[in-house]
């Protein structure tokens, strides 16, 4: 959607918000505008930086508009497609601007759990990056796991097969079985006594 259709039509965030999103994106190297979009969810459009390789194709005149990261104000509807009230539930719930307020909105805009890859991630490649770094981390801790498993399995098989006991205190049997003392001796001597 072109931004000029957006400027015009829609209603404009009110002055503190637009300043606490342009503030924001300043602070991670970037420019930020806030727009409505056609279905009343408020979003900011994100300037991408020089560097990034989705500016090549307008850095080559290739298209008219630069590219930018759009942060949608929404949340997850956990009711998508039911029916309540008679109107079938979309797959977001848009957030109120108003109602979050200047700290809430920056707030949100520093979470990184979001689709535009900001917050703790200055792109979505940084984002990409960090999340295949914790997948492999995961996966070494999985087989380190998995190979401890089997060791476990494979020495129970192992006396279950040769049928060696368990036994949690390391006790000799054979020194077990043998009688600790002359028995008879000490019983004649209680009785004599």
């Amino acid at each position: 959607m072109n931004l000029a259709t957006l400027n015009s039509r829609y209603p404009r965030a009110p002055w503190d918000i637009q300043q606490e999103v342009e503030l924001w994106a300043r602070e991670q190297g970037r420019t930020a505008r806030m727009h409505m979009a056609p279905n009343g969810t408020w979003f900011v459009r994100l300037s991408l930086r020089c560097n990034d390789k989705r500016m090549l194709l307008y850095q080559q005149g290739m298209t008219a508009e630069p590219p930018g990261e759009d942060v949608w104000f929404h949340i997850p509807n956990a009711h998508e497609g039911k029916i309540i009230g008679g109107v079938r539930q979309g797959p977001y719930i848009p957030l109120d601007i108003n109602q979050m307020g200047v700290s809430g909105i920056r707030e949100f805009l520093e979470k990184g759990n979001t689709w535009s890859g900001r917050g703790e991630y200055l792109s979505l490649i940084d984002q990409l990056h960090k999340v295949r770094a914790t997948n492999e981390e995961v996966r070494i801790k999985s087989r380190a796991e998995q190979k401890e498993a089997s060791r476990h399995e494979q020495r129970d098989k192992r006396r279950w097969r040769f049928k060696i006991p368990f036994l949690r205190v390391m006790v000799d049997l054979k020194k077990g079985s043998e009688p600790v003392g002359d028995l008879r001796a000490d019983e004649r001597a209680n009785k004599t006594e």
